[in-house]
């Protein structure tokens, strides 16, 4: 979550669509009139039972806000009046892309070589025991309304922000880093899921898919298969 005083916006930071580099980009345009949710973490937190991130998701009053902080969240520590009145946007990606990236990036983090994206996302245990379901909506919704000025496209992000610097006149286009990369090579995102996946995704996000129009897309001439060969950003 950043938050512009001088150009009077708040950057609602959902996760996996680029919020790392976004983030990077406003801060090196923008600099000390940009701030920011911090993740950095105590010495004290090291002694805590309870994870420092999980804190700052449940208790910002306490802890400040998390960087993917909640449109509530942050409508209650910033204070509605400018909240309301401040321009608020935010990133989403396509959900069945998105949850193959959050599966690619948790893997990739453990050196894990078993790689199997339908039967891991099907496994009860596996959906006990590790974070598969994200919850981007409530960023930038509250209940069932949107609140969120703009919904930038993960696919069309280019064209969107530079639309953006115009509106929120910044004088200059933003340059976006690119900071994280897996692997590369990644095959698009249908060939990792069967139906059963496909339509467990798609109740997961069925909000965000209906609001946003997300379509489950095949590249003409394939059909969905999963593969064990994994990469993805």
């Amino acid at each position: 979550m950043i938050v512009s005083h001088e150009h009077r916006f708040i950057f609602l930071r959902t996760e996996k669509t680029a919020g790392t580099s976004l983030s990077r980009a406003l801060h090196d345009a923008l600099g000390d009139k940009v701030i920011s949710a911090k993740r950095e973490t105590p010495g004290w937190a090291r002694f805590s039972p309870i994870h420092y991130g999980a804190l700052k998701r449940q208790i910002p009053d306490l802890f400040g806000l998390h960087p993917h902080a909640s449109a509530r969240q942050v409508r209650r520590i910033l204070g509605r009046r400018i909240f309301d009145s401040y321009f608020k946007f935010a990133i989403e990606r396509n959900p069945w892309e998105r949850q193959v990236s959050l599966y690619s990036h948790r893997e990739w983090k453990k050196n894990n070589k078993d790689l199997d994206f339908d039967r891991d996302i099907r496994s009860l245990l596996y959906r006990g025991t590790e974070y598969v379901r994200l919850n981007n909506w409530s960023i930038y919704a509250i209940g069932d309304s949107i609140v969120a000025d703009r919904i930038l496209r993960y696919e069309t992000l280019a064209e969107d922000l530079r639309r953006l610097c115009t509106d929120l006149k910044f004088g200059h286009d933003l340059v976006m880093p690119q900071l994280r990369s897996y692997s590369a090579g990644r095959k698009h995102y249908s060939a990792y899921y069967t139906d059963k996946s496909r339509q467990l995704v798609a109740n997961w996000y069925s909000r965000e898919i209906e609001a946003l129009g997300y379509e489950f897309e095949t590249p003409a001439g394939d059909q969905p298969a999963v593969s064990a060969c994994f990469c993805g950003n």
